[in-house]
């Protein structure tokens, strides 16, 4: 692990502490994820999981409120000053907090890096694991069963909807059928 993403994912595990969401197993999910899309379709690994531990520095366990809807760019504003302090050379840092913003649909992904991390970040809701920890972490912010099942399918759709690299839209189209089984089977 380089020093970037050592220094990436401390930062990002102490704000995870001070903001207590998001889950830290989805952050986990989706570098796992990244480092082996960032192998498939040869992005820089260093950026792409610096900017995935760096994506959700700013956050908030009240599901949309002002900082969820807005986390991309008060991430990017927050981790700049950090970037700037670990003497990251400006094309990378340029790279990370575009990455960082792009990673919701609201502005453009501007490199192979900013692509990767959208569809990693995105996925992590797309696996069995990611749906049940999110439903875990709603439960135990005190979200009734059902408003929480309905978040999870909320948060799938959304995330599906940002995919844009064909083999992880095909991939999360299959893996939400199938979660949605599920879903629909724990209502007993």
């Amino acid at each position: 692990m380089s020093d970037l993403v050592k220094k990436s994912r401390e930062l990002m595990f102490n704000q995870f502490k001070k903001n207590g969401a998001p889950a830290w197993e989805l952050t986990e999910i989706a570098v796992a994820k990244g480092k082996q899309l960032a192998n498939r379709y040869r992005a820089d690994e260093e950026l792409v999981l610096a900017s995935l531990y760096l994506a959700h520095t700013i956050f908030s366990g009240t599901i949309r409120d002002r900082i969820q809807k807005n986390h991309e760019k008060l991430s990017a504003k927050f981790v700049k000053k950090y970037l700037d302090n670990w003497k990251v050379p400006d094309e990378k840092k340029q790279v990370i907090l575009n990455a960082i913003e792009a990673h919701h649909d609201k502005v453009l992904c501007r490199s192979k890096v900013a692509e990767v991390m959208k569809n990693a970040e995105g996925f992590k809701f797309l696996t069995l694991k990611g749906a049940l920890v999110y439903l875990h972490d709603l439960g135990g912010r005190g979200l009734p069963y059902d408003l929480a099942v309905s978040e999870v399918i909320r948060k799938m759709q959304q995330k599906l909807s940002y995919l844009s690299l064909p083999e992880q839209k095909k991939e999360g189209k299959r893996n939400f059928a199938s979660i949605m089984k599920v879903l629909s089977k724990s209502d007993i």
